[in-house]
């Protein structure tokens, strides 16, 4: 990098800096899409347990089951 000229020298310096920014934005952007996945995964097991539960819990009788029984 000595040897080059202050126009040169600048030009290099660019592409340093916009590589160096590409990778930043590469890894942004994966961590975003890690959270992202967990984030949906963990919904999903959300969602199997409300329904598990659902599934063991007595059901309420309706207002129309409720009022043939009285």
């Amino acid at each position: 990098m000595y040897g080059m000229s202050g126009p040169e020298l600048l030009t290099q310096l660019r592409v340093h800096d916009t590589l160096r920014e590409a990778e930043r934005i590469h890894q942004v952007s994966a961590a975003l899409k890690e959270r992202n996945a967990a984030r949906r995964a963990l919904f999903a097991m959300n969602v199997v347990r409300f329904w598990r539960r659902a599934a063991t819990l007595p059901s309420a009788p309706t207002s129309h089951e409720a009022a043939v029984a009285s």
